[in-house]
């Protein structure tokens, strides 16, 4: 009762929140017809648009299956629930719902097409967050798809049991098949909203960067996109693991997942005989929320048939123009001062037993000289190891092929100008959504943020129309845009730093295949 009174008061909220008039020409779609709601400049949004069944019951950490059909003409004006994640009021299990906004006239316009894929770390956030209005992206003529997915145990489950009751013998990922479902939805659909189903822009930010990291690595979403945007790509050594197998920095997918249903059941006081996968999804979503359970990738031979880092290095990736950056302080947003070391030698012998033997060569990068470096070491460590390192994997991985390949380092801190840009601050910009007292600074770098990523959605390129020249990417001089209160260039961020990393990734993962 309590996950429907969630979803009821959801309703309720958005409707409120969202008062408009329905527009009266419908959008065919491919399980029936909706109809949407008049903003103003001619956009039209329509909220809450199924695209796959909800996955609840029997389909609980299953595979999306295809929304159920509807007879007449569903107006399009309530933003879905949020998939399941604590601390948020209005969400529920049943959550596979996209919102499209379209400036469109008429279904053969032909538009590009952008699909936004929300952050919070696999456990948190939605497509109704006020950030990301589309209203901005649809106003310079894209048409602008934003989708909810699955997260937390519900998205990224693996047990053993799970394994063995699919026919492929895998099971996790189901977020990712979210993905995969919500393009699908789009090849299928788009035109009806005017936008071009062979013009594709996926992008996405910090966990939603990572779903970006996974849709350019699996060959499930081969041809259903055809440009990627990857903001603040957020893959630590704990969030890519094996479907079976430990990997030098995790347990088993499979083994993590085992532990955290068997904990949970033992709390519950339920007996774990019989059949245990009825007993499981017999949990109700608020028990599978509080399970001790960290969310991550599985390489499973199907989704990702071996490591996302194989597959870019050895470069079977998706090829698509991308472009991709970090904030030049995500740390900020994860090291808190008064949490931080309080001297070298704490962090010394912390930072050493965390790395072992294959990380000693990052001492000399991330080891601070002297007391007042304590912070900023910590900060410039996170936002390397979590945010710049695959940031740059996937940049070099991409500038080997022939398609266009472009990188940004955000600057601009919108509350203290006078400080580095933490994470997830380039948001507001991109979907120009400041607050009303920003500075005009701040609304010419957004409008300039934004005009960027509209250019690149629409030819692979995000130079044009007057805008200032940004450099492509290659992996020899690592060429990148700083977008911040000045727009210039720069060549090598951190590259020692990074460097370095990827040799203690990779001596890792090399030691845990012996």
């Amino acid at each position: 009762m309590r996950n429907l009174s969630r979803v009821l008061l959801a309703a309720a909220i958005v409707s409120v929140a969202n008062p408009s008039l329905a527009v009266d020409e419908p959008v065919e779609l491919t399980y029936g017809q909706v109809a949407g709601v008049d903003l103003e400049h001619g956009v039209t949004v329509y909220r809450g648009i199924p695209f796959a069944a909800p996955p609840v019951g029997d389909l609980r950490w299953k595979a999306p299956q295809p929304p159920i059909p509807w007879h007449g003409v569903k107006r399009a004006d309530t933003l879905g629930p949020a998939c399941m994640q604590r601390r948020a009021a209005l969400m529920s299990e049943d959550c596979l719902y996209l919102n499209v906004w379209t400036k469109a006239d008429s279904a053969d316009a032909s538009l590009p097409v952008m699909v936004w894929i929300h952050g919070g770390g696999w456990t948190s956030g939605a497509s109704s967050n006020d950030i990301y209005d589309g209203f901005g992206f649809a106003d310079k003529n894209v048409v602008l798809v934003s989708v909810n997915y699955r997260m937390s145990a519900f998205g990224f489950l693996a047990h053993p049991a799970l394994s063995a009751e699919s026919a492929r013998g895998v099971s996790g990922n189901y977020g990712i098949l979210d993905h995969i479902a919500a393009l699908e939805w789009v090849r299928d659909n788009v035109a009806g909203f005017g936008g071009d189903p062979g013009n594709v822009t996926i992008f996405g930010e910090s966990a939603g960067g990572a779903s970006i990291y996974a849709l350019l690595a699996t060959p499930l979403a081969k041809g259903l996109f055809h440009r990627a945007i990857s903001e603040s790509t957020w893959i630590t050594p704990a969030n890519v693991t094996h479907l079976t197998r430990a990997n030098g920095f995790s347990d088993s997918a499979e083994e993590r997942g085992r532990q955290a249903v068997a904990g949970k059941l033992e709390a519950l006081g339920v007996a774990t005989g019989g059949d245990l996968l009825a007993t499981m999804r017999a949990m109700s979503a608020d028990d599978v929320l509080d399970m001790p359970f960290g969310v991550s990738l599985a390489e499973d031979g199907w989704v990702l048939p071996t490591s996302p880092a194989e597959i870019f290095g050895e470069g079977s990736h998706n090829v698509v123009p991308l472009l991709a950056g970090v904030n030049d302080g995500e740390g900020l947003m994860f090291v808190q001062p008064q949490r931080a070391f309080t001297t070298l030698e704490d962090q010394k012998t912390a930072r050493l037993a965390e790395w072992g033997e294959p990380g000693r060569g990052l001492a000399d990068h991330y080891l601070a000289g002297t007391p007042d470096a304590l912070y900023a070491s910590e900060v410039d460590y996170n936002t390397d190891l979590w945010f710049a390192r695959p940031n740059r994997e996937i940049l070099n991985a991409m500038s080997r092929t022939p398609a266009g390949t472009f990188m940004y380092l955000f600057t601009r801190n919108l509350r203290d100008p006078g400080e580095r840009a933490p994470h997830a601050m380039e948001l507001r910009y991109v979907f120009q959504t400041l607050p009303d007292d920003a500075s005009e600074t701040d609304r010419r770098l957004s409008d300039l943020i934004s005009d960027y990523w509209v250019a690149f959605a629409s030819s692979g390129d995000p130079n044009g129309n007057g805008l200032p020249a940004w450099p492509a990417y290659d992996p020899d001089r690592q060429t990148y845009q700083v977008l911040g209160a000045e727009v210039t260039q720069g060549t090598a961020f951190r590259r020692a730093e990074l460097d370095a990393m990827d040799r203690y990734f990779g001596a890792t993962w090399a030691r845990a295949k012996r």
